[in-house]
């Protein structure tokens, strides 16, 4: 007795990418938690844009197609055809984080397609072609002063939306959001917080995370002047603005202020001002800076901080240590004020807070 052919969807391969490419869109779209963008605005993202060129070039390559003209026999892959691609990719020079990446992205794909094509695929073969060797290789980090002085550069310098430059700089290194995220932050998505006066803004970042942070009343106020230069009601606040026009401009400002390019100062470089800003102001806290980075470990958080190796607070120093107070009582009231005028903000507040308690 013959075996019943499993009857497959009757639309083609090509419907079924099209459903994941879609699907990785929409997660890494970023807006509102509660809703998202209509999708007559909403751009398509720049995940969305990598993995439909790992699967085109990789079919091409591979298969001699273009998806469209996909059939399910197209699917079966074997060891030897993923190991060929490898090589391929190396002698057009890619690195090997690139080709990493590429090869994740096919595995993804081949993940979401198994369930209705498993007639013709095997996941295991991935597992046959191991992940290349890489060196992490960090961008540069940068200051907050530093990153004042690239936005009000922008501002004085840049021909197109002077302002709205400024300002991204000075919303990035507030919320530590990614540029992705950042492009997509609504108005509507920036709400106020009764119990401060102050702001929370709320986005899905990478990953589909919902991230919530706060802006300072002031800074919003800021931000509304946006809303003042444009005649039309905009939903987006960096209406307008581009991942590559904001790379450009930041390429003519270092230039301008004379930032050497093997520096390695990326967009991406302003996320780490705000993780250092509150390491510094929270007493040393690296969960904290952890929250502002919106990291799931304190090792990735670590890799955005400019932080030096500080022994003086170890166990092995403090266990055995012995504190002299002879000069806190000998301190005069311009030495406290003096200290707490220059201590991180806990410390600051600490002492306020004791200080209306008595």
């Amino acid at each position: 007795m013959q075996n019943k052919v499993k009857q497959l969807k009757n639309y083609a391969v090509y419907d079924d990418i099209e459903g994941f490419l879609i699907n990785k869109d929409i997660r890494s779209s970023s807006g509102n938690s509660n809703y998202m963008m209509p999708s007559s605005t909403r751009r398509v993202s720049n995940t969305r844009k990598n993995y439909e060129g790992d699967i085109k070039q990789f079919f091409s390559v591979i298969k001699g197609k273009d998806v469209k003209s996909l059939v399910p026999d197209d699917l079966v892959v074997s060891k030897s055809e993923l190991s060929n691609y490898v090589k391929y990719l190396q002698e057009k020079g890619l690195v090997n984080n690139s080709i990493n990446r590429k090869m994740t992205s096919l595995k993804m794909l081949y993940t979401y397609l198994e369930h209705d094509y498993k007639d013709y695929i095997d996941l295991s073969v991935f597992n046959t072609v191991e992940r290349l060797k890489t060196v992490t290789k960090n961008w540069d980090k940068t200051t907050q002063t530093e990153a004042e002085r690239i936005a009000q550069d922008m501002y004085i310098n840049e021909r197109q939306k002077p302002l709205m430059k400024k300002l991204f700089v000075k919303f990035a290194i507030r919320t530590s959001f990614r540029v992705s995220a950042i492009l997509r932050v609504r108005w509507k998505d920036i709400q106020l917080d009764e119990s401060t006066g102050h702001y929370i803004v709320t986005v899905i970042d990478k990953g589909s995370q919902v991230v919530s942070t706060g802006i300072n009343q002031v800074f919003y106020e800021e931000l509304l002047q946006l809303k003042e230069e444009d005649d039309i009601e905009t939903e987006l606040v960096f209406q307008g603005l581009s991942e590559q026009s904001l790379r450009h401009s930041l390429k003519r400002s270092k230039k301008r202020l004379g930032i050497p390019p093997e520096r390695e100062l990326v967009l991406h470089s302003f996320k780490g001002v705000g993780i250092d800003y509150v390491y510094e102001n929270s007493g040393h806290d690296l969960l904290a800076a952890k929250e502002q980075g919106n990291h799931k470990n304190t090792l990735t958080t670590e890799r955005y901080m400019s932080r030096k190796i500080d022994i003086a607070n170890s166990a092995g120093v403090t266990m055995d240590e012995k504190i002299d107070l002879n000069p806190l009582y000998e301190a005069t009231q311009e030495d406290f004020i003096s200290f707490f005028e220059n201590a991180d903000l806990v410390t600051l507040k600490k002492f306020i807070k004791h200080v209306n308690e008595r």
